[in-house]
């Protein structure tokens, strides 16, 4: 996998968490169950994932779970002119948190794995 610029792996990860977090708060008035299911287990594991992937692609872990909560909150804001419960919001941000911790790990056994492989790395 290319490792991206951090700005563009942050700009991307910001465009499609904005546009989830827009889907998420257009499904608000068809009923608290599906706006819950969503707010509560499809917009955390996208950010989940949106983390690990940024991490993986350059972005600093501290940096990469910032998009997700972010994006959540504000979109909802911008379209209903109120804001969210604030419960999804902060275990949006938990599961960003362990998916750039993720990234990172993944990232940092990768560099170990490439760098045994050519002899160059003995720690």
């Amino acid at each position: 996998m290319r490792r991206w610029k951090w700005s563009l792996a942050w700009l991307v990860q910001l465009v499609e968490m904005f546009v989830a977090g827009a889907l998420l708060a257009l499904l608000h008035p068809l009923g608290n169950p599906l706006y819950a299911v969503c707010a509560w287990g499809a917009l955390p594991m996208f950010g989940l994932y949106s983390a690990y992937r940024a991490t993986m692609r350059g972005l600093l872990n501290y940096a990469a779970w910032l998009a997700p909560p972010i994006a959540m909150a504000a979109t909802h804001w911008l379209i209903w002119t109120y804001p969210p419960s604030p419960a999804p919001v902060f275990f949006c941000a938990f599961t960003a948190i362990i998916g750039a911790a993720a990234g990172e790990v993944r990232k940092q056994q990768r560099r170990k794995h490439t760098h045994s492989q050519d002899g160059t790395y003995y720690g």
